[in-house]
């Protein structure tokens, strides 16, 4: 069952197309500190992907799951999001 918080955290995210990260290419760790930073309230860390997802990582926190969630959904909108040059990393706002 998916918390309030991770509804909350992935609403906030598709509102905000990450634009509070500014213009550019940023590697998803930098994504993750960024979020938590804004959101710390709704980033909780002990709550894992495996507890919430059938095929869930047991090592990431389902927060990180939203996050890739809300950029990947941006970017097949056509919206402020694109793949980075490189594997974990996104463009945003270009």
């Amino acid at each position: 069952m998916k918390r309030k918080e991770l509804s909350e955290l992935y609403a906030n995210l598709m509102k905000e197309e990450f634009e509070f990260l500014g213009t550019g290419e940023f590697d998803l760790q930098t994504i993750y500190s960024a979020v938590k930073e804004r959101y710390l309230n709704l980033c909780d860390d002990d709550y894992m992907c495996s507890q919430c997802c059938k095929a869930g990582n047991r090592n990431d926190p389902e927060w990180h799951h939203r996050v890739r969630a809300a950029l990947g959904s941006l970017k097949d909108a056509g919206r402020n999001v694109k793949n980075g040059h490189t594997r974990k990393y996104w463009i945003i706002g270009a």
